[in-house]
């Protein structure tokens, strides 16, 4: 059923009051992360995109084992080829202190999809790999209040001189030396400045129109989540969640068609909020051009948070969030007389769907330990203090029921999959072996992606290590979701984690 509308905008702007505005592809979280190999080498990169376009984004880029002679980057707009081409590649410098290290920046000019190339020569032989980043304006830069004081008080000052200096030039310009201007010259003189202060005036008020026509401009291009509206519905009498794209800007000027992430047009996270007590990962389908539906997972009644993971053709990654009330009322299958004519036959559910239901288990440290649904134990052997923006492995074992490492089988083609979500909502993000990259963007964006760490060829003999590479972007409690795959049957545990300053 539809949600009172009065209640769902209070809801929704609750929520987006406590939403640190982010880039496209997560919540709450700007930098990129990726594990994975260049050619012999493996490499792990961290980008940090900046908040204004044009600008530049920070790149670290770590290669161990050594024999490194030199690490080059290069940014490569999603339609380069068809606008003449990408930038030469800049060499990234190596850090003092770190022999692993190399760090570079590079200017992202333009809003949209990009892949950095980033290249390692050295005694291995040379490799190459693509990290997708979705670069987005995410505000303008205000002017400091004492800088504009002092702009604006040299702007009267110039302004005086300008007005000043045309009246002398007709007053006194063409006055014999040791002669006093008469009445006559200086009243030309009085006229001339203040028709001067009209036109410096006229001139400043067309500049300041042209300026804020900018700045309009500007400010239109800063990155806004698009507007959607979640509700449990019917179809065939089994209830669906729905999720229907009412954005304008859904089919406007820059649209371009969804592509497959991982064989998913979109990964959908339900969220049992405030108590991260449930937790679903399904797979919504498109019924017309701007609605998605799902059938309900296997959740009670509640206030949940949904996020959607989407990538567009361009390779344009971005998540849609929502927040929806579901009843009791809601998930009871009508009677076969109260389904109105016409209504659509019900949905399959996905073999990739999965839900979660239970009690997140607190990370004490290394050794803290969840048991999954078919007997096997999740081991967390992460670091055991959890700081903001400190770069860290989040690292899991996951042991069969008699103890010994799990083999896993690839979920989605991939090792494993993983989700986290601050508690207040304000950080959500979608985990992978190979980072917080979308696949989806990889494919689209990289010519030959390279394989990645963590993905079906990286099974390991069956070691039951599941790693992500992450940076917390806020402190606060967090819950870690992280899906395996045994025997055909997806399972999930949960942590509750701290993240300190």
């Amino acid at each position: 059923m539809r949600r009172d509308r009065a209640a769902r905008l209070l809801r929704w702007a609750a929520l987006v009051a406590g939403l640190y505005v982010a880039t496209a592809g997560h919540v709450g979280s700007n930098n990129v992360f990726f594990s994975g190999e260049a050619g012999p080498y493996p490499v792990s990169v961290v980008i940090r995109p900046p908040e204004v376009i044009p600008g530049l984004a920070e790149i670290s880029i770590r290669v161990p084992g050594g024999g490194v002679d030199r690490v080059t980057v290069r940014p490569v707009r999603w339609d380069a080829a068809t606008e003449g081409g990408a930038p030469p590649p800049d060499v990234a410098a190596p850090v003092a202190g770190d022999p692993e290290l190399y760090a570079a920046e590079l200017w992202l000019m333009t809003v949209g999809a990009y892949r950095v190339e980033v290249a390692v020569e050295g005694s291995r032989g040379d490799g190459e790999v693509s990290v997708p980043v979705t670069s987005i304006m995410l505000g303008v830069r205000d002017l400091p209040p004492g800088l504009g004081w002092i702009l604006l008080a040299l702007a009267i000052l110039l302004v005086a001189g300008v007005v000043a200096l045309a009246g002398a030039a007709v007053r006194e310009s063409q006055l014999p030396s040791g002669e006093t201007a008469g009445s006559r010259r200086r009243w030309r003189a009085r006229v001339t400045m203040a028709a001067t202060a009209v036109g410096v005036a006229g001139l400043l008020y067309v500049g300041n129109l042209w300026w804020e026509a900018v700045d309009r401009e500007v400010r239109s291009g800063i990155f806004a989540r698009l507007a959607v509206e979640g509700a449990i519905v019917h179809a065939g009498g089994v209830p669906v969640l729905e999720i229907a794209i009412t954005d304008p800007a859904w089919r406007g000027r820059d649209w371009s068609p969804l592509v497959p992430d991982h064989g998913k047009l979109m990964h959908m996270f339900v969220v049992g909020a405030p108590g991260m007590d449930a937790f679903a990962h399904v797979h919504p389908v498109p019924v017309d051009s701007a609605t998605f539906r799902v059938p309900w997972p296997d959740l009670p009644p509640g206030e949940y948070r949904i996020y959607g993971d989407i990538v567009h053709e361009s390779g344009f990654a971005q998540t849609v969030v929502d927040t929806i009330t579901v009843d009791a009322a809601a998930l009871t299958a009508p009677e076969a007389g109260d389904v109105p004519p016409g209504t659509p036959a019900g949905l399959l559910r996905d073999a990739d769907d999965s839900a979660w239901t239970g009690v997140p288990v607190a990370l004490s440290g290394p050794g803290s330990e969840t048991r999954l649904d078919d007997g096997s134990i999740l081991e967390w052997q992460g670091d055991q203090e959890l700081r903001v923006d400190e770069e860290t492995v989040l690292a899991f074992r996951v042991w069969d029921p008699d103890e010994k490492p799990a083999r896993l089988e690839p979920y989605m083609g991939m090792r494993s999959h993983a989700a986290l979500t601050r508690d207040d909502g304000a950080v959500f993000v979608h985990l992978h072996p190979a980072g917080t990259i979308s696949m989806g963007s990889l494919a689209v964006l990289a010519p030959a992606p390279a394989p990645t760490a963590g993905g079906p060829t990286a099974e390991a003999g069956g070691t039951g290590v599941v790693e992500f590479p992450f940076a917390f972007p806020q402190p606060g409690d967090y819950t870690i979701w992280v899906q395996v795959k045994r025997e055909g049957r997806v399972l999930t545990g949960a942590f509750q984690a701290t993240v300190l300053e």
